[in-house]
């Protein structure tokens, strides 16, 4: 491996031919202890790329000169990243910076921070080009809080032009969340507005005296949705579903009573669900479906769920297809166009149109690597998709055009210095904007680099343009080479999910490594197989770490039956969640239990979409082993008993 890298570096321009890459790892020390000359001098002797990394992470916390930005993003205009670059330049632009450098800086982008858009404003102005700096503080009254001196700034520059637009700014600024700077706006609106914004504010952070905050706001602005949807939140917040369900179905009627409909969303689709589990349907249809969204994730996913209300539930096959076909026009990813070509079929099979059925599965068996597009597989009697066995091809990254940018130069170097997260970074980076055979040679890259973790992140990245590469995408790695006491393909589909065959990871809740085991856990089934436990060893060792992960899996096998459903669920949320969910919904292995509808009334949407991806995995996983492809019969292995 280090013998490929320096392979590459020698094949670079002359400012890299002597290149020291373990000096990066040094200078990397430094980086983090925030002491920047010294990394500087550090990474010196690995060259021009290892010093702009160094750049790259100082000019990112905020710490360079308006001219260092400018330099950095000239001579590395394609790095990752650069948003927060840009962000922090905004703030390292001086009052005496030059007013034509501040102005190139933006080159026509909006300002995001108001320190930013202040200091565009007064270069614009000091260049005598009046009008530009208006526009620049208009846009920035609109959308950007501000501190104290710099909305007096902007007062005092441009107060009579800004005097009409003071209420919309108060409410963008509510809306967003924006509290301070909304503070400081109450003395420049009518006082119905203020006690408006009271009220809006003592909702979200659950002050007492709230009725009387409410009451005290002008009828006139009592129906105001700012003001609803912070009501819905404090129920929400405060644990009265009923109360914030009523008050969702009451303001649902338009988009101009929501506001900003895409705000509610999330906790549409929670409620939806909600009352879905609870046996009112009609309610739960007319909750996901009045969204008042036209386009993104939220619109599709309800528009989804809609579908899925009015066919499982509402026996209205007709509106269900109407719905699933606009949720098909939304999505482009193959999970999600095998989930649509599956429900459409299902929505046309109850409409009694089996040939346009056909056509629907057939639609959704082209993304056999997603769970609905097995399943219209399946469902279609189509067979598997030989490719899945996973004998792709990855063109040479060294032909590619991206093999002597400096971004491919630098991963390499962070790759050398043991910085694996930054080589993500840089190498998804580069998938995002290849070509599909540049995304390939990256996969092939990640692959001879014998990192799993970035060939599965790049296949990923390619997927969400149907660039699908089985081998990345479903890495078979040495722990396919070691027995272990449940089917190896559930092992490798749980560590896909869990980490994604990342071995140092660890969760905000403690969870470590390649199978991401709590330390209890893992300390239990340490002892149960008589192996010494290391907690340092769950995140150095993958082998030991998935020596354990599966003896936990063994144990939940013996506790659920080998129903990959309840493992994978009872893996994720924990065997009581999974038990009390058999209790409430049924047991998926029943005869009597639809086992699709069952995984999609789970009530946690991470949960739901977990035993989505696990099980797969399976059947995927099972081809790559033994090297060629079976029949479907995934929703079979879902009812396993």
């Amino acid at each position: 491996m280090r013998a490929l890298i320096l392979l590459f570096l020698i094949s670079l321009a002359a400012p890299v031919l002597a290149a020291e890459p373990s000096a990066l790892a040094r200078a990397m020390v430094a980086v983090r202890a925030d002491r920047w000359a010294e990394a500087r001098q550090l990474a010196r002797p690995a060259g021009q790329v290892a010093l702009d990394i160094v750049e790259w992470r100082r000019l990112r916390a905020g710490e360079g000169r308006l001219d260092d930005y400018r330099a950095f993003l000239a001579r590395n205009p394609d790095w990752p990243g650069l948003d927060k670059v840009r962000t922090s330049g905004e703030g390292a632009i001086g009052a005496g910076d030059d007013p034509a450098a501040v102005v190139a800086f933006f080159g026509g982008r909006a300002p995001v921070t108001g320190e930013g858009a202040l200091r565009l404003v007064e270069a614009e102005a000091a260049l005598g080009r009046t009008g530009e700096a208006r526009a620049a503080a208009v846009a920035a009254w609109q959308t950007l809080p501000l501190s104290e001196a710099a909305q007096s700034a902007f007062l005092g520059r441009f107060g009579r032009t800004l005097a009409g637009q003071h209420v919309a700014r108060l409410d963008t600024l509510l809306w967003e969340g924006h509290d301070i700077s909304a503070g400081r706006m109450l003395s420049l609106v009518p006082e119905g507005w203020q006690k408006l914004a009271a009220a809006r504010i003592a909702l979200r952070n659950q002050d007492p005296g709230v009725d009387a905050r409410i009451a005290a706001v002008p009828t006139s602005l009592r129906s105001d949705p700012g003001l609803a949807y912070e009501r819905f939140m404090w129920r929400t917040r405060k644990g009265r579903g009923e109360d914030a369900i009523a008050l969702l179905d009451e303001r649902s009627a338009s988009a101009q009573s929501l506001g900003r409909p895409a705000l509610w969303a999330g906790w549409r689709r929670y409620y939806a669900h909600q009352v879905l589990r609870e046996g009112n349907p009609k309610l739960a249809y007319r909750l996901a479906s009045r969204h008042h969204l036209s386009a993104g994730a939220s619109y599709a996913e309800l528009e989804w769920l809609s579908g899925f209300i009015a066919l499982r539930f509402l026996d209205r096959p007709e509106t269900a297809l109407t719905h699933f076909r606009a949720f098909e026009a939304a999505v482009r990813t193959p999970i999600s166009l095998g989930r649509a070509g599956y429900w459409e079929g299902r929505a046309l099979e109850a409409m009694r149109h089996p040939q346009e059925a056909r056509a629907a599965y057939a639609m959704g068996a082209q993304f056999q690597t997603g769970f609905y597009g097995l399943l219209s597989a399946e469902r279609g009697g189509i067979a598997m998709d030989p490719s899945l066995a996973g004998h792709d091809y990855y063109p040479d990254w060294r032909a590619q055009p991206f093999a002597r940018s400096s971004v491919i130069a630098a991963a390499f170097l962070l790759h050398e210095a043991g910085e694996q997260n930054l080589v993500e970074m840089f190498l998804t980076h580069l998938a995002e904007s290849a070509d599909p055979a540049g995304q390939r040679a990256l996969a092939g890259l990640a692959l001879e680099l014998n990192d799993h973790h970035v060939a599965l992140r790049i296949a990923k990245a390619a997927a969400e343009t149907g660039n699908v590469m089985v081998e990345a995408y479903f890495p078979v790695t040495e722990i396919a080479r070691t027995r272990h006491p449940v089917p190896t393909e559930l092992v490798l589909s749980i560590v896909r999910r869990e980490s994604e065959f990342d071995p140092s990871v660890a969760s905000g809740a403690g969870a470590l490594g390649l199978m991401q085991l709590m330390p209890t856990t893992a300390k239990a089934m340490a002892d149960e197989l008589s192996v010494r436990y290391s907690s340092s060893a769950l995140t150095a060792d993958p082998s030991y770490n998935a020596r354990l992960g599966a003896a936990y899996l063994a144990h939940l096998v013996e506790e659920f039956g080998p129903n990959p459903v309840l493992v994978a669920a009872a893996y994720n949320a924990g065997p009581s969640r999974a038990h009390r969910w058999v209790s409430e919904q049924g047991d998926p292995r029943a005869a009597g239990v639809d086992v699709i509808d069952w995984i999609e009334l789970i009530p946690f949407t991470e949960t739901r979409n977990y035993v989505m991806r696990v099980t797969e995995a399976l059947p995927i996983y099972r081809a790559r082993l033994a090297g060629r492809t079976g029949a479907v019969t995934l929703s079979k292995e879902l009812k396993a008993n």
